[in-house]
């Protein structure tokens, strides 16, 4: 017993040390790594617009460095982590919550430092959901279990349904208007774009499948103006809708090509405070940013296995009110965090 005892004595004693001079080496890594200049685009000489800022992808995010060495040596794996992300959006006050096909609905709490499963109180199933908003102290969740789009409360209690369940086949993006307070529905299986109130009444529905002015061949996301014009990622027409709040087709921008300022495979949309359009491109691997005449200001990364400059199979996106860019970088299991900083 004694020496057993003495033995794992021996064995934290160990661990500790490797940690200890893991810690070193990460620090002096860390310290390098503060020294090379700021990942930004477009590169120098040219004055930086958009910054990387950090990645979101487990618990260990919110480690200190001797925890990430101890945990290291010791062989140990983060429990709560991304898989295989597809939506995210936040609350801009340090909450960033991801929808991940594998793993469910997953918060980062950037102020109490860590990471929460959400959806443990929800009476629906919430393994695979896809289109996430938030809006209003509340998210608004597409499932593909239930074919139905919920509102949660942020601890994962529902509190809304929208539509009745089996409606939707694939409610692949969900869009919250803060400014009439309404909930729009993206379904890319019917083809069609469905607008709720936030108390859960439809008020009218976009499209039908076909190439034409309001109609849609797989839409993907969405995204909303400060007039409550809706913009509509129409992704197998390589092309952006954009509606008025009553669902009035407005205009469309965009064709199939392998340039920039073209389509190859259309995702996510987002909006920034200039107005600006971006429209993630999971063959392009990258976010393209368009003024609101559709003219291309600039792209952001690359094909990128890991690194910070590019992306794999890039899909969800999100801007915040200061302007942070957050992109859901499905096959690197990750959120990347931008800052755009300067946007006219």
């Amino acid at each position: 017993m004694k020496r057993n005892k003495i033995k794992m004595i021996n064995k934290y004693l160990t661990i500790t040390m490797q940690a200890f001079i893991a810690f070193l080496l990460i620090g002096c890594s860390a310290s390098k790594d503060a020294q090379k200049t700021d990942i930004v685009w477009p590169s120098p000489p040219d004055e930086p617009r958009v910054k990387y800022i950090k990645t979101y992808q487990s618990e260990d995010e919110f480690l200190s460095g001797f925890g990430k060495a101890v945990r290291m040596i010791a062989g140990e794996k983060s429990t709560i982590g991304l898989s295989k992300p597809f939506d995210v959006t936040t609350d801009g006050k340090g909450k960033i919550f991801v929808s991940d096909m594998e793993q469910g609905l997953v918060m980062f709490d950037e102020v109490e430092k860590k990471v929460v499963p959400i959806g443990q109180k929800s009476i629906y199933p919430l393994g695979r959901v896809v289109g996430l908003a938030y809006g209003n102290n509340k998210l608004f969740v597409g499932s593909t279990e239930i074919k139905a789009v919920i509102a949660l409360t942020l601890d994962g209690q529902v509190v809304q349904t929208f539509g009745e369940l089996g409606q939707f086949q694939n409610p692949v993006d969900v869009a919250y208007d803060k400014y009439l307070n309404r909930v729009i529905v993206v379904d890319n299986k019917i083809h069609q774009v469905v607008v709720f109130s936030e108390n859960g009444d439809s008020l009218f529905t976009i499209g039908q499948r076909g190439e034409g002015d309001g109609e849609f061949n797989f839409p993907q996301s969405a995204a909303v103006d400060k007039q409550s014009n809706i913009y509509i990622v129409d992704a197998f027409n390589f092309r952006v809708q954009v509606f008025d709040k009553d669902g009035k087709f407005l205009r469309k921008y965009g064709q199939q090509g392998e340039v920039y300022g073209m389509f190859s495979r259309p995702k996510g949309i987002a909006l920034d405070g200039f107005n600006n359009i971006y429209v993630v491109d999971a063959i392009h691997n990258n976010f393209q940013i368009f003024n609101n005449d559709f003219e291309l200001l600039m792209f952001v990364g690359r094909y990128a296995v890991d690194d910070n400059l590019g992306f794999m199979n890039p899909i969800g996106i999100d801007i915040d009110e200061s302007n942070r860019i957050y992109v859901a970088d499905q096959l690197n299991s990750r959120v990347q965090v931008f800052q755009l900083l300067k946007g006219n």
